[in-house]
């Protein structure tokens, strides 16, 4: 700025031929100077002066910006929706049809989607939501059910092993510090009971396995509608939970990456 300031006043006193006048009595246009063999009027030079600055203190705005962030754990509560992504599909499943079998989905298919585990059948959301906070971690469950699976008459304790070992799926790192499929006893808390409820934290629109068995033959499931009963032989969805770490701040709400409008951005 100490270029201006001299500028400045190179232009209040002006002598011509002996004479002094005032800076009252030209115009910028009309008093230059000679820079490189260049003829620059006062005009100019104030012009770039004035950009300059301009753009150094639009800079320094940028630089000294503050950006305000919450923790996660403290501005969510049970039910919302958070912006967290659990990444792509590799390879293609087809449609489950024997006992253990996982799929519904294709290659580079977002695991943020739904996906229908037979004609018909696809849950109502997407994206994650706050299924609880518990010491300082919020554990996010899909808002529907991104992949299929297929439970057999008398095969309780191999789906329970399957389900139990089937971990990393839904894992980004950066954020998260494990994943499991839904249980029973997650889906009946959240509620209290078992029967049907309009609570569309549990209610889907699709039936879904939980991780917990009913006895040798079945596997707890939630209907469409709500409920929770004891099921077999089926294809039917699984929603997994996943636990974020501890501190994951957010910058307040926006869109998600499956179109949910409302939903809390991970900073």
């Amino acid at each position: 700025m100490g270029g201006g300031y001299l500028l400045i006043i190179l232009v209040l006193l002006v002598v011509t031929n002996g004479i002094t006048y005032g800076a009252s009595q030209l115009t910028s246009d009309g008093v230059s100077y000679t820079k490189n063999g260049e003829t620059i009027t006062v005009k100019k030079a104030l012009d770039e002066l004035i950009n300059t600055s301009l753009t150094e203190i639009d800079s320094l705005k940028e630089h000294a910006k503050v950006y305000k962030y919450a923790e996660l754990y403290d501005a969510v509560k049970v039910g919302d929706y958070v912006d967290y992504d659990a990444g792509e599909w590799t390879e293609s499943s087809g449609m489950p049809t024997k006992q253990g079998e996982f799929g519904g989905y294709k290659s580079g298919q977002s695991k943020n989607e739904s996906v229908a585990c037979y004609e018909g059948t696809a849950p109502t959301y997407k994206g994650w939501r706050v299924l609880k906070k518990e010491a300082g971690k919020v554990y996010l469950v899909h808002a529907g059910q991104p992949e299929c699976y297929f439970h057999a008459l008398g095969q309780s304790n191999a789906s329970m092993q399957l389900l139990q070992e089937h971990t990393g799926v839904y894992v980004d790192s950066k954020y998260a510090t494990s994943d499991h499929i839904m249980t029973k006893d997650e889906a009946e808390k959240i509620t209290g009971d078992t029967s049907d409820t309009s609570d569309d934290l549990r209610k889907t629109g699709a039936n879904y396995w939980l991780a917990t068995a009913y006895n040798t033959n079945g596997l707890w499931s939630v209907y469409a509608y709500g409920s929770i009963n004891g099921r077999n032989s089926y294809a039917f969805g699984l929603r997994p939970v996943v636990e974020l770490k501890k501190g994951i701040l957010t910058t307040g709400k926006g869109t998600d990456k499956v179109g949910n409008v409302n939903a809390w951005i991970i900073a």
